[in-house]
């Protein structure tokens, strides 16, 4: 049988993480044909160039279209079974035709880290202790004189079925101790798989709350659903109790010894939604983001691949996790911007998503207060069931907004008279405010009083971010920092000031406003730590006044029930933007951060603080909310072809030359645009907001069509095109599918 295989199948097309849309062929020596049944998704080490490289099979080929001769030998196989399955290997095809990526850099972005650097799939692997017939009835005093050893066995005695590395970690056993008795032949190690699976999370402590008629209708019109492929979109006001609807109809799906997959889209909400899990289900729960390490990102992986673990709850990437008995997909808080990677493999995690359901005929669930317009598209035209909950849970009633004009105001700290007001009365009533400013550091701008000169970036056309407590001036595009100056590289004067605040600014000067509230900052700099996040909402919760400070990373999902003011300082941010989505994630942001607001039985209450209080998007998110909002948005972007109604990919190029981008794309398009179909219209060649950046000047050019089909032959053509022209240019370049950056 296996000497059939090697005559019908002797080559094998293997994926590479490298930035070539190709496969690459090479011969299965007959020694491994014998012994291993190989099967696409196994990895395999191959001769690449000078070197060896890790690569996955995509499939087993009777010939190849290279001369035999030149085909070189696979080196050796990695795997007894494909790492990635049938159903995961579809997907990845399927993404890096869609996206227009190569197929290899797809396929390893699908794959933990240490599985892409060809560590084994297998859990790790720990010492466990036991005593040793000597060892179980040794006389503990006769260590007296060397307490370490004497604890260290003393604890392995107590434990008969074995004392595992961990548990010597937590007891604080010295492991020098442990190796002095084994010498001693008291004590013996043995080698075990770690799996986390055996360690159950919290039994339920918490009793369900009464369910209101609204959630109660929603779960029955997704009961209906439950086997098949559906989308559903719960669209339900901030504290509506979304989060409660999918909780009980997860309950369903463990109950039967089925897996969940649950997204959400940033690291900070990861131990929140964990907490509100593990308090509900009595089963075994992992994570997927990265801030884990390598390792358990890895055992993680594997408990999921192995079906233990039914819940999985992750960020973008976990999209890709495997799952044998994958029967339900949430995806909370749907709108946000960071489901997309917008740099190297540009996927929408929200969109594979939902491919990855269809393609397993299982329903999807995305839940939002501000969804997406694509989502309010697909639901208006009912390719989607639009779920509304409309009402709060509970007593909890939603807040008042309030515009309070700037014109003409003398502002403290970037605060009017009202917010500051507000803030004190609120405190007085032993309630929490929230302040909302979507600017992290110190100050984003460092000036000279005397010649007018400016901080900015070596690297980008960008001024430099002030962050004082770190003393230093940070660019946040390109990530270069130095050292913050106090004396005008050009005129010399000391006379430096900070234009505009930031989130540790506005830190700063409430501690010394309030100096006997906690004031706590929650933003990308506060939050860098494992912990850090956890650490900071137990703060928040312990105390009853309190001022939080964040950016947008306060404003998805969290709840905090004493909190009973938001002030958003710059409600205008956005209003203006140059990219056409800068309305719908202005009104989706206020709208988020606004819901932080008196969750609990407390009345709430929001300031947005506008130098256009008559602007008619703020008028429209104050007196008729989001959907309203969002419906005229949708109208405004029918009328002028824009997405969801036209499909749109951008072409992005950079070069260390200044005119090299924009010329490259003139010729591009001098060349393809008469052979291009008809209905794909070109916008640009024109340069990015920031055209100088990381040292690169960029460039780019969008194509939209009113169907995919045409637009997604077009690409292909490009992308082609771009392949050959970039051999002889120093040039990069990027394919962006369904882009939420225009710019």
């Amino acid at each position: 049988m296996q000497e059939q295989l090697l005559t019908q199948s002797p080559y094998i097309k293997v994926a590479l993480p490298v930035p070539l849309r190709t496969l690459f062929d090479y011969k299965v020596p007959k020694a491994i044909a014998l012994r291993h049944d190989l099967k696409p998704g196994m990895r395999v080490k191959v001769p690449f160039g000078k070197s060896s490289r890790i690569g996955v099979i995509v499939a087993l080929s009777q010939q190849t279209e290279w001369n035999p001769d030149e085909v070189k030998p696979l080196t050796s196989l990695h795997d007894k079974a494909p790492v990635l399955t049938d159903e995961l290997m579809s997907l990845c095809l399927w993404a890096a035709r869609y996206y227009h990526h190569p197929i290899g850099d797809v396929l390893f972005h699908a794959l933990p880290v240490l599985l892409r650097k060809g560590e084994n799939a297998e859990f790790r692997t720990e010492n466990w202790w036991f005593t040793t017939d000597l060892g179980r009835t040794y006389d503990l005093t006769q260590l007296n004189r060397a307490p370490r050893q004497q604890d260290f066995l003393k604890a392995v005695q107590q434990h008969p079925n074995g004392l595992s590395q961990q548990a010597t970690a937590v007891l604080d056993l010295a492991h020098a101790a442990g190796k002095t008795l084994e010498e001693k032949g008291l004590v013996r190690r043995e080698p075990r798989a770690f799996n986390k699976a055996g360690e159950k999370h919290t039994h339920q402590t918490q009793v369900p709350p009464t369910l209101n008629p609204e959630q109660s209708q929603a779960i029955e019109r997704l009961q209906q659903h439950s086997h098949q492929f559906h989308v559903a979109l719960l669209d339900g006001v901030t504290g509506s109790g979304k989060t409660e609807v999918f909780l009980r109809l997860i309950e369903e799906y463990v109950n039967k010894g089925q897996q969940v997959l649950v997204m959400v889209p940033e690291i900070g909400l990861t131990p929140q939604t964990l907490k509100r899990f593990e308090v509900r289900f009595n089963t075994d729960i992992v994570l997927m983001h990265s801030n884990m390490n390598d390792r358990e990102r890895l055992d993680a992986w594997l408990l999921a691949a192995n079906g233990h673990a039914k819940i999985i709850i992750g960020t973008r990437s976990a999209v890709f996790v495997p799952a044998p008995h994958l029967s339900l997909i949430v995806i909370d808080e749907e709108h946000d911007a960071s489901y997309k990677q917008h740099e190297k493999f540009r996927y929408h995690a929200r969109d594979l998503a939902i491919k990855r359901a269809q393609s397993r005929n299982i329903p999807v669930l995305l839940a939002s207060a501000t969804p997406s317009y694509e989502s309010l598209a697909n639901a208006l035209q009912q390719r989607f069931s639009w779920l509304k909950l409309r009402h709060r849970a509970g007593d909890a009633k939603p807040p008042i907004m309030e515009r309070v004009d700037l014109r003409g105001q003398q502002l403290v700290h970037g605060f009017s008279e009202t917010a500051l007001v507000n803030i004190k009365q609120t405190l007085a009533r032993k309630e929490q405010v929230l302040i909302f400013l979507n600017r992290r550091g110190y100050a984003p701008t460092l000036m000279c009083h005397q010649c007018g000169w400016i901080a900015t970036c070596d690297h980008c056309d960008v001024n430099l971010t002030v962050h004082k407590g770190a003393n230093k001036l940070h660019c946040h595009h390109c990530d270069a920092q130095k050292a913050l100056i106090h004396q005008c590289p050009d005129c010399h004067s000391d006379e430096l000031f900070t234009v505009g605040e930031g989130t540790e600014q506005l830190e700063t000067q409430l501690s010394s406003l309030f100096k006997d509230t906690p004031v706590l900052r929650i933003d990308r700099d506060s939050t860098q730590g494992k912990t850090a996040m956890t650490k900071l909402t137990q703060k928040i919760h312990e105390h009853d006044q309190a001022i939080l400070i964040g950016t947008q990373m306060l404003a998805k999902g969290h709840h905090f029930p004493n909190v009973t003011l938001v002030i958003i300082m710059d409600a205008d941010a956005g209003l203006f933007s140059s990219d056409f989505r800068g309305m719908e994630r202005t009104a989706q942001l206020i709208t988020q951060v606004a819901g932080r607001a008196g969750r609990a039985k407390k009345p709430g209450h929001v300031l947005l603080q506008t130098y256009h209080p008559d602007h008619a998007a703020i008028e429209c998110l104050c007196h008729s909310g989001y959907e309203q909002f969002a419906i005229e948005g949708l109208a405004e972007r029918k009328s002028l072809s824009l997405p969801p109604f036209y499909h749109q990919v951008i072409v992005r190029a950079e070069s260390a030359n200044e005119q090299e981008a924009m010329q490259f794309f003139h010729a591009m398009k001098i060349d393809l645009a008469p052979i291009l179909p008809k209905d794909v219209y070109w916008v640009g060649p024109y340069a990015a907001i920031i055209v100088r950046k990381a040292g690169q000047h960029r460039a780019l050019i969008s194509l939209k069509s009113a169907q995919r089909a045409p637009l997604h032959q077009a690409t292909q053509v490009i992308t082609h095109w771009l392949e050959q022209a970039t051999k002889q240019h120093k040039m990069r370049f990027a394919i962006d599918v369904d882009p939420l950056e225009t710019y």
